[in-house]
């Protein structure tokens, strides 16, 4: 994919944003070292239209402004959980760095089993993608940087990540995952829950996001929950993988 950005004769302004988010990425992961984590370019969605962005940009806060007292309260949150964070804490937040349905809900949580893991995942795969693509573009219209490029004394105890702060990516999945999995598994609905302030929290400890990045995410994840439910090719998509753990 880098290659092609690169490619001025299939450059266009179509795929513009996608290449700029390429590019970015590869720069930054250069600057960082190659232990810094790129995660995959989203395609364009397929259960969700992308013509919904405007509205949902709309539907999410603008993040805190440098200097204000928003941004202080961050700030003091995010070195508090660094001074008290444990091993075992930075642990959990390493092992949900890569988005998936089995590091999220499935293996060490034990919320899932592997059956319903092995059997949903490529549903969950897509539904990564379509909600990435929106986290992607606000990340862009909405530049923050991450806490450690700016604050000096955060020291991540996960890979770094390329791409913006604002919104945080990981808390919108998590709960969008948490929503659509507790319509399947109604009866596990506290632990998914539960589980998704887990993976939330965790990116605030690690050094990966302010709390307000993770507010804003589950805000984005609950709009994207809504969308997915009035999807007919979602609803579809659903009934059949859904059909499959029987």
């Amino acid at each position: 994919m880098t290659l092609m950005c690169l490619n001025k004769n299939i450059f266009n302004i179509q795929n513009f944003s996608r290449c700029a988010l390429v590019l970015t990425s590869f720069a930054l992961q250069t600057a960082f070292g190659a232990d810094t984590v790129i995660h995959p370019v989203p395609k364009k969605p397929i259960y969700i239209s992308e013509s919904i962005y405007h509205k949902l940009k709309t539907e999410v806060p603008e993040p805190p402004r440098l200097g204000s007292k928003f941004q202080r309260l961050d700030e003091e949150a995010l070195l508090k959980a660094q001074s008290s964070r444990t091993s075992s804490q930075c642990k959990i937040a390493e092992s949900v760095v890569q988005v998936s349905l089995n590091s999220f809900y499935g293996t060490p949580a034990g919320i899932l089993t592997e059956k319903e893991v092995s059997k949903l995942t490529a549903l969950f795969e897509q539904i990564r993608n379509d909600g990435d693509f929106f986290i992607q573009k606000m990340k862009i219209d909405f530049p923050r940087k991450r806490p450690f490029l700016y604050i000096a004394e955060i020291n991540p105890c996960v890979p770094k990540e390329v791409t913006g702060a604002y919104p945080s990516g990981h808390a919108t999945l998590a709960k969008l995952y948490e929503l659509i999995l507790s319509d399947i598994f109604p009866e596990r609905a506290d632990r998914f829950k539960e589980r998704a302030q887990e993976i939330a929290q965790s990116r605030v400890l690690s050094g990966m996001h302010h709390p307000s990045d993770i507010e804003s995410g589950k805000v984005l994840g609950s709009k994207l929950y809504e969308q997915f439910k009035h999807s007919s090719k979602f609803k579809i998509a659903l009934k059949e993988a859904t059909r499959a753990l029987d």
